[in-house]
């Protein structure tokens, strides 16, 4: 690395820079204005057109500009220094950007592509703006020749994450669920609907994160393959994420055994595999927020600082997991700022240009909060604790005080990680640590506490119980906790590596004293998890067919799949009953791409179906529907199962 220089030309080249960035912003804002207007073909200059002509005027003058005596008095005012520029045309780049959200409207010819440019280069100046240095190809070369080695373990175990992620993505889980198949939907309507607007909200839902996922079905088609993609790379890039804050907290080792736990662990496996689930995007975007945060902190390196404003902003328009980190950043520098003073005080800077990264950032998503409050209030107005009056009907039906329930609560979400069953969007008997895990990071989260004093573990403190403490006050039902606690488990596993750690040290059997011991111990340990986690996953879950919800759930996602595969525009057919009828679960629709089907409820003897007409029966009319066929021989039966169970069976009528 070398030391960025500042540009030859002194205060004239400053002057210019200003005057030509003006030129450019006023014919940005001119276009997005022009473009935020019905076109008018009867006129000949569209409007806000004079903008575009200033802006070319400014910026061809800004040519003129010579470093004389007139430019130099200019430049010595702080507009023109080179940080105070690059800070003051993120704010203006991002403050277009959010201008631009709120005026425009979608043509055929006109999207919100231009607008997402301009507000990631505004993220772009603003840590431009406080990065000391020049990479130069040397010296990177020089830097991976260096840790090389550790580069490649990474790499592997990075790998080997996607391997579990990705294996048969499409086809396990074997079904999808009704909420899959919304988001699907949803995703779907980013094209043209008001999700169309990247910084839009559904159900606290990121729109940005919803087009990725219609760009991946655009790529691979309407499947669960595509749909599942998103959150199957969320899931990957969480090992190398958490490695980043697990070695900043720990060191090297401490950081590779923790992301081959996190590698191998079957609940953050299954939470990969599912779209219905946008927790798992946490698992990656708020341990590298966090690195950034402690690491710009101790290293006194602003620019870290302001990756990290920044990347909590974007996370925003990912899912409501960003809400956490940002109370969590804020209670964090609070408690720094009253008990570690003397520290802090030499870091005020790095901390104030991570809330002006995050703050010149959210300034789009700021805009759409303020105006649509009820979308960023959602998930608080349904399943919140106050708000949903969950806690005052519990008070009333339980006689327990309001105090006595919050703590419960506490202990539930707690509890979710090492005792209860994920079942919610799982399925599994089993939690989502396992037996041994939980000991190691029962051990972990003691030797946390002890070291708090030390400001990266009062960080890994604040990330696992301020997750925890958010899920429990401010979330229900109690049964959604095993995967809303997917927020705390890249912290869980990083105390589970420290007690691990710890618990050989004082056997004995540490690092220092006897490694090898330590490196057969904890072989022997991984293995262990690694066996657990992958039969838990792929052999007592995956080949259970427990996923869906219901056997409800899973018959919506198989009559959509076969509705599918149907090769006519004849009418299809479901004989249904109370439980088991077409619209219960967007699944259907979604694996059908909206094939119409009909409600059959009436017995099939009173039906006369035309030639080459589908009809599908649920599994309690499938005798009747053999039967039937038995009398109108010549179709063609076929038959769905559910592991051992029959679920479908269709016959195209003869």
């Amino acid at each position: 690395m070398t030391e960025r220089q500042p540009e030859a030309g002194g205060g004239g080249s400053n002057v210019r820079r200003v005057a030509a960035f003006l030129g450019i912003f006023f014919i940005l804002v001119s276009q997005f204005l022009i473009f935020s207007r019905p076109i008018d073909e009867t006129i000949l200059f569209p409007p806000y057109s004079w903008l575009a002509v200033l802006g070319v005027v400014i910026l061809v003058a800004s040519q003129l500009i010579r470093p004389d005596l007139f430019s130099r008095r200019f430049s010595a005012w702080p507009v023109f220094h080179e940080r105070v520029f690059w800070v003051l045309a993120a704010l203006f780049l991002s403050g277009l950007a959010a201008g631009a959200t709120a005026n425009l409207m979608l043509f055929t010819r006109v999207n919100y592509i231009p607008v997402v440019t301009i507000w990631l280069l505004a993220a772009g100046a603003y840590c431009y703006a406080f990065f000391d240095v020049s990479p130069d190809a040397r010296s990177v070369f020089e830097w991976i020749k260096k840790n090389r080695t550790e580069i490649i373990v990474v790499a592997v175990v990075t790998l080997l994450a996607a391997a579990f992620r990705f294996y048969k993505l499409g086809e396990l889980p074997r079904v999808l669920d009704g909420d899959e198949g919304r988001i699907g939907f949803m995703a779907q309507s980013t094209v043209s609907d008001v999700l169309a607007n990247p910084f839009a909200l559904w159900e606290n839902f990121g729109a940005l994160y919803l087009q990725l996922i219609y760009l991946s079905m655009k790529f691979f088609g309407v499947n669960a393959f595509a749909l599942r993609l998103m959150p199957a790379i969320g899931g990957t890039l969480a090992i190398p994420s958490l490695y980043l804050l697990a070695r900043w907290i720990g060191g090297r080792r401490v950081a590779l055994i923790t992301v081959l736990i996190l590698a191998f662990s079957h609940s953050h496996i299954h939470f990969s595999r599912i779209v219905s689930v946008a927790y798992i995007q946490g698992t990656w975007l708020a341990p590298l927020e966090l690195y950034l945060l402690i690491s710009g902190l101790v290293k006194r390196e602003s620019w870290r600082t302001a990756l990290s404003g920044i990347l909590v902003a974007i996370h925003f328009s990912v899912y409501l997991t960003a809400q956490v980190i940002l109370g969590l950043a804020l209670i964090y520098m609070l408690i720094l700022l009253l008990f570690y003073r003397p520290w802090f005080r030499q870091r005020f800077s790095q901390a104030a240009v991570f809330w002006g990264g995050f703050l010149i950032t959210i300034l789009p998503e700021a805009y759409y909060i303020f105006s649509t409050p009820n979308e960023f209030f959602n998930r608080l107005g349904a399943d919140g604790t106050f708000q949903s009056g969950w806690l005052a009907s519990t008070m009333q039906l339980t006689g327990q005080s309001a105090l006595e329930i919050l703590s419960g609560r506490f202990l539930h979400a707690f509890l979710s990680l090492i005792y209860y069953p994920a079942l919610d969007f799982y399925g599994s008997p089993s939690p989502m640590m396992s037996m041994i895990s939980s000991t190691m990071f029962l051990a972990g989260a003691g030797i946390a506490l002890w070291r708090i004093r030390n400001p990266a573990y009062l960080l890994l403190n604040g990330y696992f119980w301020g997750a925890t403490f958010s899920i429990a006050i401010f979330a229900t039902p109690p049964s959604a906790d095993s995967y809303r606690m997917l927020m705390a488990l890249p912290a869980a596993f990083i105390m589970a590596t420290l007690g691990l750690d710890q618990i050989l040290d004082l056997l004995g059997l540490g690092w220092k004293s006897a490694r090898n011991a330590y490196v057969f111990v904890v072989s022997a340990i991984l293995v262990s998890l690694f066996i657990f986690n992958l039969w838990t996953y792929y052999g007592d879950f995956a080949g259970r067919c427990r996923f869906g919800g219901n056997l409800v759930g899973r018959f919506a996602s198989y009559l959509g799949g076969y509705a599918g595969t149907i090769d006519n525009e004849l009418q299809v057919y479901l004989l249904s009953d109370s439980q088991y009828f077409y619209g219960s679960h967007a699944s259907t629709d979604f694996l059908s791409e909206r094939r119409k089907i009909t409600n059959i409820p009436d017995s099939l003897d009173l039906f006369n179906p035309v030639s080459g007409e589908t009809i599908i029966a649920s599994p309690e009319r499938i005798p009747e529907l053999e039967a039937w066929a038995r009398a109108h021989p010549g179709g063609q039966l076929n038959y769905r199962y559910d592991c051992d169970t029959t679920i479908l069976l269709a016959y195209r009528v003869p």
